[in-house]
């Protein structure tokens, strides 16, 4: 299918996937049957073991709760391994080990200098913007997605973190927009509004990491903000 064609073709399920969610929405306002929200507008489905992540879409690939994270600033560092045994004894008390793209990926999360000495180093990305809560839901997604496509508004109850791994995004919040491109990383604090557009002209393939108060959605629809449109300029580039 060439690019024009999918982009077409997605445009359509954006129409569908948001008709839905706003169907959801006047059920149970503010979340869809997962709490969680693609970059379709739709839902980031709990991709299943062993599943062969084809197409367009976002999977949620690991998830888990933690109480409390190390004082001060916090940052994701994310690795490669050679085999998931080696993560898995690297990974730490916040850690996640993560099969995508074909390869083994570490997630940890600490200060700027904490990253693991096993591996290899591919980022350190932050800081983030913290919350406080009892308790925090740490979820990783992959996202593959064509030039094009674009999110509902919405907020996270916690900071949102991307590494690209292909492609280019462009995000619009209340303070201006920004991309990132293939190799670089972007993030976004809690409890702000938010659209995501991807543009260029190739698929956007990217990990993303959202840290949210684990007794709220992950992902939370919101009108109250107007997105001016500044990333759709550079959808062609």
């Amino acid at each position: 299918m060439s690019l024009t064609r999918a982009s077409c073709f997605f445009a359509m399920l954006i129409a569908a996937s948001q008709f839905a969610t706003a169907a959801a929405q006047a059920q149970s306002p503010g979340k869809d049957n997962h709490g969680h929200m693609s970059e379709k507008g739709g839902v980031c489905v709990d991709a299943k073991p062993g599943e062969k992540l084809e197409g367009f879409g976002c999977w949620n690939i690991a998830s888990r709760e933690v109480s409390k994270f190390p004082a001060g600033a916090l940052y994701w560092h994310l690795g490669k391994f050679t085999t998931k045994e080696a993560a898995e004894a690297a990974k730490g008390a916040t850690g996640l080990v993560v099969e995508a793209e074909g390869r083994v990926w570490l997630f940890s999360f600490g200060p700027k200098d904490a990253a693991p000495r096993q591996g290899e180093k591919v980022a350190t990305i932050g800081p983030l913007k913290m919350i406080s809560a009892r308790s925090y839901g740490i979820v990783v997604s992959l996202a593959i997605l064509p030039p094009g496509a674009k999110s509902v508004t919405h907020t996270h109850p916690g900071p949102e973190a991307w590494y690209m791994l292909a492609g280019e995004q462009c995000l619009e919040t209340p303070e201006g927009a920004s991309k990132a491109r293939a190799g670089e990383s972007m993030t976004a604090p809690p409890n702000t509004p938010m659209k995501l557009t991807i543009t260029g002209t190739s698929l956007r393939r990217s990990l993303v990491v959202v840290i949210h108060d684990s007794s709220r959605p992950r992902s939370i629809p919101t009108n109250e903000w107007k997105p001016s449109g500044a990333c759709d300029a550079g959808l062609s580039r």
